[in-house]
């Protein structure tokens, strides 16, 4: 097919097609002139396989990319489709912050009510990460929930400082991803050595059952003490 004819066929225009090869989500067509090139039939596939993602999983271009790649080599369908079901699961919207539009400082300020001391000192540490320049920095979802609940401990007597323990929960959990890819992806052949749904409810339940085991044992220390 042409590119005219592939727009056509996959329902996108010409210039989604161009931004699609630009991103790296479809490989170079084969091209019998400058300004000549032809698509075969699994573009139509692909194209369709990323509005899918995008539209209806909420994923970002990023994971997209890397899901193409692994139906290119050839991944089994059942083990592609787990590797869908666990990404929806990380990227699932945690509510409706997360779907808007990324929004300035001044946005951001407003909606989560924070002043611009703390904000800067959340950025200082981790826990909000804009993306732009200094001048004109952007937030995204995540960051206005971060900021919103981070408000409402500020709000109940703790200081910016006092969440500095934060910091380090992120790089625990930055840890956790780095430990758990390398065996994640140490099966013969490169295959996964486990199920990405299993890993991730595995993940949820250790991280929520120490959490309650954590608190219970204060609230347990704080009776014998009154």
């Amino acid at each position: 097919m042409r590119m005219s004819e592939l727009a056509s066929a996959a329902g996108v225009s010409a210039q989604t097609i161009h931004f699609y090869l630009r991103e790296g989500l479809l490989p170079p067509p084969v091209r019998t002139a400058p300004n000549m090139a032809y698509y075969g039939p699994e573009y139509v596939e692909d194209i369709r396989l990323i509005k899918e993602l995008q539209e209806k999983r909420y994923l970002p271009l990023s994971v997209i990319r890397h899901i193409l790649e692994a139906k290119r080599r050839g991944k089994d369908v059942g083990q592609l489709q787990d590797m869908l079901l666990s990404l929806e699961a990380t990227f699932r919207p945690l509510g409706p912050e997360e779907e808007m539009e990324p929004v300035s400082a001044v946005q951001l300020i407003a909606m989560a009510g924070l002043a611009l001391g703390d904000v800067e000192a959340l950025e200082r540490m981790g826990l909000l990460a804009p993306t732009g320049t200094a001048e004109e920095k952007r937030y995204d979802g995540l960051d206005v929930r971060v900021a919103r609940s981070i408000k409402k401990l500020l709000d109940l007597g703790l200081n910016s400082s006092d969440l500095a323990f934060y910091t380090r929960y992120v790089d625990a959990l930055r840890e956790e991803k780095r430990v758990v890819g390398e065996k994640f992806f140490s099966g013969p052949g490169g295959q996964p050595a486990a199920s990405g749904t299993e890993i991730i409810q595995a993940l949820e339940t250790i991280k929520a059952a120490l959490a309650a085991r954590v608190y219970r044992e204060a609230v347990v220390s704080h009776q014998r003490e009154t």
